[in-house]
């Protein structure tokens, strides 16, 4: 049976065959639970909360507020014409 050695701080490096099985990548968790039987690992099906649009609201409100959306066209029409200098 193939063994893994604990190193400082209780760390251990996973073999290349349980890496490849289990489909590890960086930033990937593991989950693992105790059993009568030893631990088990396996790869954490994490749900990533959806993220809503309201959250970015204002973010640059700093640099540029219009009032009206021809204000903001005004502004992106000048920039455009920048460009083309």
């Amino acid at each position: 049976m193939p063994m893994i050695q604990v190193q400082d701080k209780h760390q251990i490096t996973l073999p290349k065959e349980v890496v490849a099985f289990l489909q590890i990548k960086p930033d990937t968790y593991l989950e693992y639970s105790i059993t009568n039987n030893g631990v088990m690992i396996r790869s954490a099906q994490l749900k990533r909360k959806k993220e809503s649009i309201f959250r970015y609201a204002g973010i640059n409100r700093k640099q540029h507020s219009y009032a009206t959306a021809q204000e903001a066209d005004t502004f992106i029409s000048g920039l455009r014409d920048d460009w083309d200098k």
